[in-house]
């Protein structure tokens, strides 16, 4: 189960450094040849595929596990909604909130949030220059540059505080190993790209260009970015603008927007995703997001369980985003054919008496904690028992944009003031209406409605920072499994302590502070 031996990150690299074709056939001295044909970051960006190409490249690198297809999840699993599993001391070193310079998981993030701004770079220094090309799609592909190096930053921003910046000019000089900008700067340079993109961003695409981000994408970015900044007006201007656009209304049914096929393809709520697509014929690429959160017993590797405390804050009306959340003991899910043998300590609870017989049910032992995530798990319709690489990775949804607005009227403007938003998010889930809701209930509603999103704690840390909850009052309740045997409400992750201010932000890698011979320096504190 260790991943580091079943790397797949199906890259399609952009050709940024010099490639030869050399002919080695009849020739002693194969590499004393010139090239006969190549590229260079500067030839590459010709004409209109060119960029459509190159931009397409900058998007790949969200396919890959260790960036947005599995490892940022990790920080989410400090809260106190999932405990991690696995065979990676580095994940749960970070869970327990004992983040080290040199954990593996704070090095690994990093390359890859780099490439995709490196190449973003290159996108917005050369795509204005390609003489002749439709100019919709220039503005269009400069538009997804600028968001894609947007979001890099920001997530960086969000996991390590103040980070190094390179930008245009930094390309062009060849001057890389630059220190560390503020916090501040960071921001403003995502919102400055955000608001780029909004102005350059179609507001939909027809269905062979379904995935690509939209200017709903960069309003609700830049809501979620003034929130982390207590811009609440702001927020609430560029997220109304999401939450008052039918094109990225609320889907139907919850369910749409984690059930692989036609749901997710025509879901408008999905703003940012990773466009996961079946089949090698189109040349897709594909997130190992549902590997990770699949149960084992279900031929996942089962990284990330929810914990009973998380559970619990589901109230008995809720069944339709608890159910669409959670994997359950003796749960099954559509096309799930995988068959296990029920051992002797798997009979008890629903499998009593049934000691040796097979099932597709989940088996309670192959969980830390008797549940997994339900919204990353699907498998293929054909009946085979594979996982279905066609299943979408949502990274921004509306109803989160809707919370958030409602969120921000409320801390402006008292309870009540964002009750048309949050019930227009409850009435989805078919929960009844709220009235006079306050932070409390707000909290409540991010939590089941966004649940295992990779927003808990983030959200958290925000609402720490505003004094708005005590973020000891969560991580120093200890993480608990099912009350069902064989777990019997076990504690799965003793109480924590937060230490502020550390542990608002990670460590920089070890190495990369090494490697740029004292020009980036260490967080303070580690």
């Amino acid at each position: 189960m260790n991943d580091m031996k079943n790397k797949n990150y199906k890259l399609f690299f952009i050709p940024v450094a010099l490639i030869c074709l050399l002919s080695v056939s009849c020739n002693k001295k194969p590499l004393d040849q010139s090239p006969t044909g190549g590229y260079t970051t500067g030839n590459f960006w010709r004409n209109q595929n060119d960029v459509i190409a190159g931009v397409l490249g900058i998007y790949n690198i969200l396919y890959t596990e260790d960036w947005v297809g599995h490892n940022l999840y990790i920080f989410d699993d400090q809260s106190n909604d999932i405990a991690v599993e696995g065979d990676h001391p580095d994940f749960k070193s970070i869970e327990r909130l004992n983040a080290d310079p040199t954990l593996q998981v704070i090095y690994t993030i990093w390359p890859f949030a780099y490439e995709q701004i490196a190449r973003a770079n290159n996108a917005i220094i050369y795509i204005p220059k390609v003489p002749v090309m439709d100019e919709d799609i220039r503005n269009r592909s400069l538009g997804e540059a600028y968001f894609l190096r947007a979001h890099a930053y920001f997530v960086l921003n969000q996991i390590y505080g103040e980070v190094p910046m390179p930008l245009e000019q930094n390309v062009l000089d060849g001057n890389y190993n630059i220190p560390k900008s503020s916090i501040d700067s960071v921001r403003a340079q995502v919102e400055s790209d955000l608001l780029k993109a909004a102005d350059l961003l179609p507001e939909t695409y027809d269905a062979d260009n379904k995935g690509r981000v939209s200017k709903g994408a960069a309003w609700g970015l830049l809501c979620k970015l003034y929130m982390m900044e207590d811009k609440l007006d702001k927020a609430i201007q560029y997220g109304s603008m999401v939450t008052n656009d039918v094109n990225y209304a609320l889907a139907p049914n919850y369910t749409d927007n984690f059930t692989a096929g036609i749901q997710q393809a025509s879901s408008t709520e999905l703003l940012f995703s990773v466009w996961n697509k079946n089949g090698e014929e189109s040349g897709a690429l594909n997130s190992p997001i549902n590997i990770y959160f699949t149960p084992r017993a279900w031929q996942g590797w089962g990284f990330h369980n929810p914990t009973q405390n998380f559970v619990d804050e589901f109230t008995p009306d809720d069944s339709i985003r608890k159910r669409a959340t959670l994997i359950s003991v003796g749960d099954t899910i559509p096309f799930q054919t995988n068959i296990s043998t029920i051992g002797p300590g798997d009979a008890y609870q629903m499998f009593t008496g049934k000691a040796g017989q097979s099932t597709g049910r989940l088996l309670p032992s192959m969980t830390t904690t008797g549940y997994c995530i339900r919204k990353y798990t699907a498998f293929e319709p054909n009946g085979d028992g594979g996982l279905n690489a066609d299943l979408k990775q949502p990274l921004i949804r509306s109803a989160d944009i809707f919370l958030l607005v409602a969120e921000a009227k409320i801390r402006l403007n008292g309870a009540g003031a964002g009750d048309a938003e949050i019930n227009t998010v409850r009435a989805r889930a078919g929960v009844a209406p709220i009235s006079n809701a306050g932070m409390t209930q707000l909290i409540h509603e991010r939590r089941v409605e966004l649940g295992g999103e990779n927003v808990r704690w983030q959200d958290l840390l925000r609402w720490d920072k505003d004094q708005i909850i005590d973020i000891n009052d969560i991580v120093g309740q200890p993480k608990a499994a099912s009350p069902l045997a064989p777990y019997n409400g076990s504690i799965v992750i003793p109480a924590r302590t937060f230490t502020r201010p550390k542990d608002y932000y990670m460590p920089l890698p070890q190495e990369v502070i090494d490697e740029s011979k004292g020009i980036i320096t260490q967080n303070p504190n580690y």
